[in-house]
């Protein structure tokens, strides 16, 4: 008599997939990936179609089954089964790498949660508190990630002790500004500007960038990433980085420009699965970006300009150089400190962060705000402080802005005779001043723009940098008009506000006698 299917003996790939559904938790991850967590904890999260999960598999059948004879196919079988599994469960839990955050309705994060990477602990920063607690399932680990130390408890909220192991920077202004990006590189899903530092060989430039990315997020790919031209590469390694430094960078081309405007701010990818004919895969980053290079101008483009901290660091003096392994040592011992301290500002600056409100908001106001509330909840210091500090920053973006684009050097030329010009863009092109008596000094700037490999080469072209530049030149002083045409030409009005201003004749001393 045949067995009924309730008395019927279990195969070994049913039987396995029974222990592995009981000890482990099955899921969907938010591009509908099936992943499994081993032992219910999220220590350790694998895709169940990675070559990952089959070696795990193959192990765990040859030591639960000592099988070794058609292994291949039970895998094969077993991973179907599972996927099944999972699919059939429902459970479902959004991964990241080594940061998420959970919002309230109001889009303020109540809670953020670091992924320390080594399979059992992480950093739970709340309003005025944080805590060391189990690693839930929420992040994917990735090859070149190493662990970060644990932090240690006490009560400041300032990371001053780091300034000794870094650069030598301008001034203290620039240095608060810093150690609030420094903090706000916590609070994942936030656009946040560019870090760019520059400087002369033996600045240390490259330590200091690498140092704040170990603050962070500890891999074997700290030491920085070359040049990458390809976009979609570079969104993949943004992917599996929770901050992408790129080193050692000579110029920035127009297409890198602008795919580091969408990763800083947020972009997404989609692309066809490979060996499939129509899936999709899909890939959303918002990630800081540092880069360093020798260059003070190495970024140029006005929108890009928007998004930077230009940060020009000194060369160190041969008397106060260390050795790399001095360095290493000292940044090692002070690191767990420096990391109770960033989450100690952290939590007092969650707190704080939905009752302010902000009269004037420059570009990436969420970084701006977050920063304004870090250096509230520093020891030391004040948002206030970070207000005027931050505008030293916009000064110098603009300063590079004008000196990267003869547009707006032009536009600075031609109105400063009179304070106003008038032509159409043909006119422009040929930089025809107000006066042709000019001085010799415009006569000289008018030649080496004319003359200058970069000028545009055509007065279309000419107008184009001109409405990229339009915010660049506003932010001193000069309005740009080009929206209304005369005689079938555009013509263009030129504007400085601030030269009355600036030309207004000096008082005479009054005669006492």
């Amino acid at each position: 008599m045949a067995e009924t299917p309730e008395n019927k003996p279990k195969t070994l790939a049913e039987e396995a997939v029974e222990q592995i559904k009981t000890q482990n938790t099955l899921f969907f991850d938010q591009q509908q990936e099936p992943y499994i967590a081993l032992d219910k904890k999220g220590g350790r999260v694998i895709k169940l179609m990675s070559k990952e999960f089959e070696r795990w598999l193959r192990n765990f059948l040859i030591k639960k089954y000592q099988r070794f004879q058609g292994l291949d196919a039970i895998v094969e079988i077993v991973r179907t089964m599972l996927v099944y599994e999972a699919e059939m469960s429902g459970e479902y839990h959004e991964l990241n790498t080594r940061l998420c955050r959970i919002d309230d309705h109001k889009g303020n994060p109540v809670e953020i949660v670091y992924d320390v990477g080594d399979g059992t602990h992480a950093i739970s920063i709340k309003p005025g508190e944080w805590s060391i607690q189990d690693v839930p399932i929420a992040f994917l680990h990735h090859r070149h990630q190493k662990p970060q130390c644990l932090p240690k408890q006490h009560k400041d909220c300032s990371i001053e002790p780091l300034r000794n192991l870094l650069s030598e920077f301008r001034d203290d202004r620039e240095w608060l500004v810093i150690m609030a990006y420094i903090i706000s590189l916590y609070v994942p899903d936030i656009p946040k500007p560019l870090l760019v530092l520059s400087g002369d060989n033996g600045s240390g430039k490259t330590l200091t960038a690498r140092r704040i990315v170990e603050l962070v997020e500890c891999s074997s790919l700290e030491s920085g990433l070359p040049l990458i031209k390809n976009g979609q590469e570079l969104m993949r390694l943004a992917n599996k980085n929770a901050i992408l430094m790129l080193d050692n960078l000579s110029n920035i081309s127009v297409s890198l420009s602008d795919d580091l405007c969408r990763i800083s701010t947020g972009a997404s990818l989609a692309k066809r699965s490979l060996f499939t004919d129509d899936d999709d895969w899909f890939c959303e980053v918002c990630r800081p970006v540092i880069i360093t290079g020798i260059p003070s101008t190495l970024i140029e483009r006005e929108d890009t300009l928007d998004r930077t901290i230009p940060v020009k660091v000194s060369r160190i003096s041969e008397t106060k150089r260390k050795t790399q392994a001095e360095l290493d040592s000292e940044f090692a011992k002070l690191k767990p400190y420096l990391l109770g301290s960033i989450y100690n500002t952290l939590s007092k600056a969650l707190k704080l962060l939905p009752s302010v409100r902000l009269e004037k908001l420059p570009r990436l106001a969420d970084w701006y705000v977050l920063s304004y509330v870090i250096c509230e909840s520093m020891d030391g210091h004040t948002g206030q402080e970070f207000v005027e500090a931050y505008e030293s920053i916009l000064d110098r973006q603009t300063e590079i802005a004008i000196a990267s684009s003869l547009v707006s050097q032009a536009c600075r030329l031609l109105t400063s005779q009179t304070g106003k010009w008038e032509g159409s863009a043909s006119q422009l092109h040929e930089l025809k001043l107000v006066h042709e008596d000019c001085h010799s000094i415009d006569y000289e700037d008018r030649c080496y723009l004319l003359n200058n490999p970069s000028w545009p080469r055509t007065p279309s072209t000419l107008g184009k940098q001109l409405e990229r530049a339009k915010s660049t030149l506003e932010s001193i002083g000069i309005k740009v008009d080009n929206k209304h045409y005369r005689f079938g030409q555009r013509h263009i009005t030129l504007t400085d506000t601030k030269w009355a201003e600036s030309n207004k004749p000096e008082a005479k001393p009054a005669n006492t006698n």
